[in-house]
């Protein structure tokens, strides 16, 4: 009997079991090994950029961007169409001939460009030849009409033949202008097949070569008259009881820092842009050394009177970026930063905001001198969002 339960075969597991436990002790091992690799990263915050607020008494006056034109700009096109024959020439580098081209000085009278001018000669020497027949045929329907008015006048032809002659007469002497005025035509296209400079001043653009076909209108040079400059800028409702024509403001750019050009107030816009809502000013500026170029980007201050207006008090200033609507929609609010634990969150904060000063805004309610506000990426944020600031 314990001999037969020796002799008893062990059982073995089969292949198909061994398989399905080695695949799962794998799939375990796998999953193991990649639990590992995971490891957890605390989320990112806002990414955002902070500042203190300015104080209201370090700033006297509103500060405005401002963009420089030219006093006077003129397109010039042709009036009528041709092939462009030929582009004034100017001594380039190396004293080597160039046509004319941006930033070229031109005088007033320079020829700067014509047409191809056989096209209107031939159209000059057609009406000409027009011109000659209906003065020819004039002068004989004169002569016959006045021959044929003695006759009837001693009754040798009948009244209404000399009535013909007459009305021949006429309609040869009205064919006779007709032709005269068509030549004058063809004259004043033939002159104005070249293109005169207007006015003294620089050559912005240029929009035409030689052999290219021009239609009429076509804007073929554009010149500028840069002796006197124009700088441009808008301003709100509120600032215009402070800005009258002729009123002195001094323009700064950072081309030239430390130099201050001055300029009078020589446009106000009667209405405001549609879209800004502000009124365009603009102030002129003399440039008889040319420095100021058209493009360039200037700053000016106009005065607030905020001592006189009883704001005179320090009052934080932040940007108009810095503004934006809490969720209850009602009133403004900025963000503050706080770290705590390590963790830097924004927190909203309601503000009442005071008169609008160009680029910023005073804050006269609910937010202190000292306190970091999210200057950029303000409207991207909820009250209590970790934010990661930015230099």
């Amino acid at each position: 009997m314990l001999m037969s339960r020796l002799r008893s075969p062990v059982p073995t597991p089969e292949r198909g079991s061994t398989r399905g436990s080695f695949t799962v002790a794998l799939c375990a091992a796998t999953i193991l090994v990649g639990c590992e690799r995971v490891t957890p990263t605390a989320p990112l915050g806002v990414a955002v950029k902070v500042a203190t607020p300015e104080r209201s008494s370090t700033m006297a006056s509103a500060r405005y961007t401002a963009q420089i034109v030219p006093g006077v700009r003129v397109d010039l096109a042709f009036k009528v169409g041709g092939y462009v024959e030929s582009i004034a020439q100017v001594a380039g580098v190396n004293d080597q001939p160039r046509p004319l081209q941006e930033g070229d000085l031109v005088e007033a009278g320079a020829q700067l460009a014509s047409l191809r001018e056989s096209d209107y000669d031939q159209k000059v020497a057609e009406a000409r030849a027009a011109v000659s027949q209906a003065a020819s045929t004039y002068r004989d329907a004169r002569r016959d009409a006045a021959r044929d008015a003695k006759l009837a006048r001693v009754g040798s032809l009948p009244p209404a033949t000399a009535d013909s002659s007459r009305a021949r007469r006429d309609a040869a002497a009205a064919a006779t202008a007709g032709a005269r005025a068509r030549l004058a035509q063809a004259k004043t296209a033939r002159s104005d097949a070249t293109l005169v400079a207007p006015l003294s001043g620089v050559i912005l653009k240029r929009a035409i070569e030689v052999g290219s076909l021009a239609t009429p209108g076509t804007v073929a040079f554009t010149i500028a008259d840069v002796t006197k400059v124009k700088a441009a800028f808008g301003v709100p409702d509120l600032l215009l009881p402070r800005i009258k024509l002729g009123d002195t403001l001094r323009v700064t750019t950072d081309a030239f820092p430390g130099v201050t050009f001055e300029g009078q107030v020589s446009r106000l816009a009667p209405e405001a842009d549609q879209r800004s809502r502000v009124f365009d000013v603009d102030v002129t500026i003399p440039n008889p050394d040319n420095k100021l170029k058209a493009g360039m980007v200037a700053s000016l201050a106009i005065d607030t009177d905020a001592a006189a207006e009883g704001n005179a008090e320090d009052l934080p200033l932040v940007p108009l970026s810095a503004i934006v609507r809490p969720r209850t929609g009602k009133g403004f609010a900025v963000y503050v930063v706080e770290a705590a634990g390590g963790v830097t969150r924004a927190r909203a904060r309601e503000v009442t905001l005071g008169d609008y000063l160009g680029r910023v805004v005073p804050i006269k309610k609910g937010l202190g001198l000292t306190e970091r506000v999210v200057v950029q990426g303000a409207g991207l944020l909820a009250d209590g969002e970790r934010v990661e600031v930015i230099p």
